[in-house]
């Protein structure tokens, strides 16, 4: 368990060095806070790295859930927020980073970050189904970045 939780940092470390090497708007925080590693044109925003788009994602979308993932991220950040854990729970601007393969060279995660825009983030809006609060619906700004073996979706 603890060379997997190092080798995740490793990894959210040098997809991080990528985002701030090619992105002059992006500046690191000196010291990190919950919910902000970084500001992108002033705005706070917090990196999360998920290992897929949910177990609702592919329930959902079958076996059709990668094709529909590239072709709308947006759907992709809006149940990464509506499915988080409501222990970690935030409605922070998020820069999401989420593994559609396991199997994404290091090479297609250099070339997929060089190919995102990381200019104009999404506007997301998800409603939240809290244990003792209720359903709320919020509002955020992300970004997202989508690893995959597919050529097509770098």
């Amino acid at each position: 368990y603890r060379r997997i939780k190092e080798i995740n940092t490793v990894r959210n470390d040098f997809i991080e060095t990528l985002i701030f090497e090619k992105n002059k708007n992006i500046l690191p925080t000196l010291n990190h806070r919950r919910s902000v590693d970084f500001f992108i044109n002033g705005e706070s925003f917090d990196q999360k790295v998920a290992k897929s788009p949910t177990n609702e994602f592919k329930r959902e979308f079958s076996e059709n859930w990668k094709s529909v993932a590239l072709s709308n991220p947006e759907k992709v950040a809006e149940y990464l927020y509506r499915y988080q854990d409501e222990g970690r729970f935030g409605a922070d601007s998020r820069l999401l980073v989420v593994y559609l393969d396991e199997d994404v060279s290091i090479e297609t995660i250099a070339r997929t970050v060089e190919s995102t825009d990381l200019q104009e983030p999404i506007e997301i809006t998800f409603d939240y189904a809290h244990k003792t609060q209720g359903t709320k619906t919020y509002k955020v700004k992300c970004f997202m970045i989508l690893l995959s073996t597919d050529e097509d979706g770098v």
